[in-house]
């Protein structure tokens, strides 16, 4: 059985917080956003879509622009 010292458990604290830190930036760094445009033209398109119910067919899309 390996013994350890309090120095080789402060040590092992030290590197693990160390690694913690990285996981956190790498986690930050991989955060995409959209573009402003991709955000506004989704929007636009919802507000020009109309869904109605039909009596002959179940559902009619049309775009309103």
């Amino acid at each position: 059985m390996q013994k350890f010292t309090h120095s080789d458990l402060l040590e092992i604290t030290e590197q693990e917080q160390g690694l913690k830190l990285l996981l956190n930036q790498k986690k930050e760094d991989k955060m995409y956003t959209p573009k402003k445009e991709t955000v506004d033209n989704i929007l636009n398109y919802s507000k020009a879509l109309s869904i109605r119910k039909s009596k002959n067919l179940e559902y009619i899309e049309m775009i309103l622009n």
